[in-house]
């Protein structure tokens, strides 16, 4: 199969890392357009990422259902990690947490991964999470975001379901009408971002520290620039800006 080639499930990329969004933002607040530029512009290959489909688990930690459907668990490599949660189609799964939102929880779904971002596709029905009465909460409880700089980013948003290894490709116009349909039905966007020395870094969306949704939908695959703050969230980073900053380029 050519790199080309369209297919489901794929294995790793760079991680983003914190010297590069600090990097890129002070660069951007510098008046230097250090992110992205015309990248979005191009259709690129498919990077890395794998969706174990017909390995289901069960996943212990503490679930959330703001600003998107997320658990936070031990069980990805042993130390405190962040997966987002979301449906075996396209769709997101924050409506049914519920009242187990902030308790230690049991969430059976498989893997899809990219790097170091995750996301948990949960079994269909109604008992792909329940409550863990032997667990704590211990060191999982989630973290404050933490603000880190004000910039505006040139990149493009897309579903993070995709993204991370769901389907190729993942990015660019010809992948509009999926990723739409994504957001649409509640899987978390992000901001893909990219600087010149082709370093990639990538940023979950949230607009004053709740969800997007279907807000975004007239901006999704196009190169857009986006003002707003960078947060880190534990292992995540955060991209929080309002629709209202978005602008295509």
């Amino acid at each position: 199969m050519s790199k080309d080639d369209f297919f489901i499930g794929w294995a790793e990329t760079p991680k983003p890392d914190r010297r590069f969004f600090l990097g890129a933002g002070l660069g951007l607040m510098a008046g230097t357009a250090a992110i992205a530029g015309g990248v979005a512009a191009l259709q690129r290959p498919a990077g890395p990422g794998d969706w174990a489909m017909g390995d289901v688990r069960e996943w212990r930690g503490i679930a959330t259902a703001e600003p998107y459907g997320m658990l936070r668990t031990l069980d990805l490599d042993g130390t405190p990690r962040t997966a987002l949660l979301g449906c075996q189609g396209k769709c997101g799964v924050s409506a049914k947490i519920g009242a187990l939102a902030g308790k230690p929880v049991v969430v059976q779904g498989s893997l899809i991964q990219r790097g170091t971002h995750s996301m948990i596709a949960v079994i269909d029905g109604l008992d792909w999470i329940r409550e863990d009465t032997g667990g704590t909460i211990g060191d999982l409880a989630f973290p404050t975001p933490e603000p880190l700089f004000e910039a505006t980013l040139n990149g493009e948003i897309l579903d993070s379901k995709c993204w991370f290894g769901a389907m190729r490709p993942s990015e660019g116009k010809v992948h509009k009408a999926c990723a739409s349909l994504c957001i649409r039905g509640g899987i978390p966007p992000a901001f893909y971002v990219k600087d010149r020395k082709d370093q990639t870094a990538l940023m979950i969306m949230t607009s004053g520290g709740f969800g997007h949704n279907k807000d975004l939908l007239p901006y999704v695959a196009d190169p857009v620039s986006a003002t707003g703050q960078v947060q880190r969230l534990g292992d995540l980073f955060l991209f929080d800006a309002p629709v209202a900053t978005s602008n295509r380029l």
